[in-house]
């Protein structure tokens, strides 16, 4: 369609300016849709990048940790079909005659109770009672002993699920009242020794325990174990979570169609976190993980279905290229040298 011509300012040699045809009012109408919905999604997107890093980031530290250095064992809890479910460290408290347990969990940034097992030790234990007093789910000014080492929590969110209604009459059961988080390293260097199975937490890392390992980078970001290795010639940064005791390597999907071997048997297996249901794949691998000069076999790798749209977020948001369990490392002894930025292997 030819353009029709009005008289206007000084818009040409001839003064003239064309008259708006349907056509070129329709494409400004899209234009300007189009920059709305642009506008809308970089204000989203960047609403939604400082939601999901705030809700990454943890509370403030709530432990005080004295006397260190310290050592003290952990047992495994698991079955005959996975025998290194969690790690778990005994704990004392105060009014308590028997030893409990907390899991050791690297993928949980601060330390919590689980309110059905704090339920049980307060009637079995009326001692116990006014430590471990709940008001508002929070218990707070507790003092706990990790073997030599004396931990004043100042508050410490109970959470609903897990835990045990009532406590084991065995002594020699471990009885699980709750998690123990990253916060006890912060700034501080945690060993663990699995063939020995102790941990060692200490201001700084003891010269004798440093001599021989392999050392690659570490980040503490909102109090996660951020680990960059190799994998498979390439640089990766993974999350040390102790919490995945049972699998070596989880990762997505499309990793995992990478990684295991071609027709290798899938071993499917349920399971639970914090009382939601997933369902894990797990291949053999013949890839290794580069750290330092240290090279350490997968043996497996592991994807998991079910994980919920902030999960997925999360994960993305961190940073993070996958989930290193403590399966490739059990032969061996790690360093989590948090103060010195480095993660070793010896």
């Amino acid at each position: 369609m030819a353009a029709k011509w009005r008289r206007g300012g000084r818009q040409g040699r001839l003064g003239l300016t064309p008259y708006p045809t349907p056509t070129s009012i329709t494409v400004k109408l899209l234009l300007r849709i189009l920059l709305a919905l642009v506008v809308l999604l970089v204000v989203s997107g960047i609403g939604g990048y400082f939601y999901f890093r705030n809700k990454f980031e943890p509370p403030v530290n709530q432990l005080v940790v004295s006397r260190l250095p310290a050592t003290l064992p952990f047992v495994w809890a698991g079955d005959t079909t996975v025998p290194h479910q969690a790690t778990l460290v005994p704990v004392r408290l105060p009014g308590c005659p028997r030893t409990c347990y907390l899991q050791f969990d690297t993928g949980t940034p601060f330390t919590l109770l689980y309110a059905k097992s704090l339920t049980a030790l307060r009637s079995r234990y009326p001692a116990t009672q006014a430590h471990l007093a709940a008001p508002a789910d929070t218990v707070k000014n507790l003092t706990l002993q990790l073997g030599s080492a004396q931990v004043l929590a100042r508050r410490l969110p109970v959470f609903p699920h897990g835990g045990a209604a009532e406590v084991p009459a065995d002594t020699a059961t471990a009885f699980i009242i709750g998690t123990l988080g990253t916060d006890i390293m912060e700034g501080r260097v945690l060993v663990i020794d699995y063939p020995n199975q102790r941990l060692t937490l200490a201001q700084s890392l003891p010269d004798s325990l440093g001599h021989g390992a392999a050392f690659a980078p570490l980040e503490f970001k909102g109090r996660r174990v951020l680990v960059t290795s190799e994998l498979q010639g390439k640089p990766v940064q993974m999350l040390f979570d102790s919490g995945t005791s049972a699998y070596s390597l989880v990762t997505s999907q499309s990793e995992w169609d990478r990684l295991a071997r071609p027709a290798a048997p899938v071993q499917k297996l349920n399971v639970n976190s914090w009382g939601k249901t997933l369902t894990s794949y797990t291949a053999a691998t013949a890839a290794s993980l580069k750290m330092g000069g240290a090279v350490v076999p997968l043996g497996t790798v592991t994807h998991i279905e079910g994980m919920s749209l902030p999960q997925r977020l999360l994960t993305q948001f961190s940073g993070m290229g996958g989930l290193l369990g403590n399966e490739p490392f059990a032969g061996r002894t790690i360093i989590l040298d948090v103060a010195g930025s480095r993660f070793g292997v010896r």
